[in-house]
């Protein structure tokens, strides 16, 4: 779908969408930290790890993703409880007093370190709330443009760590950390500032504690209506009848049906990680390097991430078109053939042209940013059931950061100058992504388009797809 044809249709469709600006301003912000992890080739170019073994260097590095884990928890307990904006504040004063250790102690280990684990904190809460509360105020047509742009804002952060680094690591007066503190800051205090005016609570919340008033107005402001319009009467039956099936299900989530979409997405988190990862990242980023023939390595890095953030761009305007499943099995696929090609490459051939290897390193990122790292997003947004639907989502975030943190802390101390490794660490991502396309592909449903009562309903495999809300008014047959 073309732009003009998108805005198009959003004129059309006068409901729109929004999520929570702060949410989002606080991923942008946590986005930089995962680069920093992620792209960490320059460790001993920066101060705060000078005089510091390698096991306190890498212990800070992964206290991100540890400290994640436990925000993740935190945004269970709290996103069942209380309404968003509260939450919002929660983790925009964790980033705030983060991003303020980075300005005035960058180059302190224990500032750095708890800056690291302040950002973890909020990236898990804030990641799981946007998650649940964009798929809530999401109209269906738009639900995945608005839930895929949640990885691209992470990328995003990820890549202005990419850009800072070569003029602020090597012989600068201004660091890193600073840098990324300063950028922190104006980030979350514009967030802040937004949510006020842009975060409206989310219709399924309100009508779920009794408020059903206040949940019409908030999809009368949501979607800048003036009065309630007949779409708005019939998506608030659709989350009414969707409650009150609810109500008859357990919270947890290995039941009525809920264990098959938690194991797809929890697949679906595996093969993002296995895709992109402090191993894979590095091997990819030092090949780029030889071949450009340049020794800073953010070059490369910028080179790719910029390849992701045009690639998902587009994406973004096509997934509500073309769907999820198909981007989401033919994206990890790909992404595993090339690797496990590039991987037999490295293991047994002496010698490859340098243009065919940087074609085919360039083709990966092509197709590993349309589709496995975006749409788990999605689906995680319209899965799973409103009892189940925080704890769920929370369980995939941790299984995602526990994966990253071992790869993290087994190839953190490896000599990736050394190409011996390229081969077999290709290898160990790309074979079993081709696996997990094949599951991919039997199994994932198709929801776009689909109410969130009907995507988790063709998620779970119980029962038809249900066509719930109200009869549309004679009135309206005509337009």
């Amino acid at each position: 779908m073309s732009c003009g044809a998108w805005l198009e249709m959003n004129q059309k469709n006068k409901p729109q969408s929004n999520t929570l600006a702060a949410g989002i301003m606080t991923l942008l912000l946590t986005g930089m930290i995962v680069g920093s992890t992620i792209f960490n080739m320059d460790l001993q170019h920066q101060p705060w790890t000078f005089e510091h073994s390698s096991t306190e260097v890498l212990l800070v590095s992964i206290s991100f993703y540890m400290a994640a884990i436990v925000g993740s928890l935190a945004g269970y307990f709290l996103v069942e409880r209380y309404e968003k904006k509260p939450i919002s504040k929660v983790y925009l004063v964790l980033s705030i007093v983060a991003s303020v250790l980075l300005i005035a102690l960058p180059d302190h280990i224990a500032s750095v370190a708890f800056a690291r684990i302040l950002l973890g904190l909020a990236h898990g809460m804030a990641y799981l709330v946007v998650l649940i509360h964009g798929g809530e105020v999401c109209i269906k047509e738009l639900r995945g443009l608005n839930m895929a742009a949640v990885n691209l804002c992470i990328m995003i952060g990820v890549m202005t760590h990419g850009s800072l680094s070569p003029t602020s690591t090597y012989g600068q007066d201004i660091g890193t950390n600073r840098l990324v503190g300063i950028l922190g800051l104006v980030y979350v205090v514009l967030g802040g500032f937004l949510a006020l005016f842009l975060t409206y609570e989310s219709p399924v919340f309100l009508i779920q504690r009794g408020r059903d008033a206040e949940a019409i107005q908030s999809m009368i402001k949501l979607r800048n209506e003036s009065t309630e319009s007949w779409e708005i009467r019939n998506d608030y039956t659709e989350f009414k009848t969707m409650l009150q099936e609810d109500e008859e299900t357990s919270p947890s989530i290995l039941q009525d049906g809920n264990t098959r979409p938690l194991l797809l997405l929890i697949l679906c988190r595996i093969a993002s990680v296995v895709s992109f990862n402090f191993a894979i990242n590095l091997v990819r980023l030092n090949i780029l390097d030889k071949l450009f023939g340049v020794d800073n390595y953010s070059f490369s890095a910028i080179v790719v991430l910029t390849i992701r953030l045009i690639v998902g761009t587009v994406f973004l305007f096509v997934i509500d078109k073309f769907g999820r499943r198909a981007p989401m099995t033919l994206s990890t696929f790909t992404s595993g053939f090339i690797l496990t090609v590039l991987g037999m490459i490295f293991m047994v051939a002496d010698h490859v042209t340098r243009d065919v290897l940087i074609a085919i390193m360039l083709t990966y990122e092509v197709v590993a940013s349309a589709g496995v790292t975006m749409v788990p997003d999605v689906y995680c947004s319209e899965a799973f059931s409103t009892k189940k639907k925080a704890f769920s989502i929370a369980t995939t975030q941790i299984v995602e950061n526990v994966l990253q943190i071992g790869i993290t802390a087994i190839v953190f101390n490896w000599d990736f100058s050394d190409d011996a490794y390229y081969g077999g660490i290709m290898l160990c991502c790309g074979v079993p992504l081709l696996a997990m396309a094949a599951i991919f592909y039997k199994y994932l449903p198709e929801t776009t388009k689909m109410t969130i009562r009907q995507a988790r309903t063709e998620f779970s495999k119980r029962g038809e797809i249900v066509f719930g809300g109200t009869k549309r008014p004679q009135n309206f047959l005509n337009d």
